[in-house]
């Protein structure tokens, strides 16, 4: 079970992010911050 384990998660595997998939990813992160502000704000009053 842990060799298993650890096989698959030490292993290389495909890149998290591709270099075509940065824009996308960059996106969404301005996204969720600019929620997350507008969320901590309007609770904060």
């Amino acid at each position: 079970m842990w060799k298993k384990l650890r096989r698959r998660t030490m292993a290389p595997s495909r890149p998290a992010l591709y270099p075509d998939q940065v824009g996308l990813a960059l996106f969404t992160l301005i996204a969720l911050g600019i929620g997350a502000y507008f969320v901590v704000t309007w609770l904060l009053g």
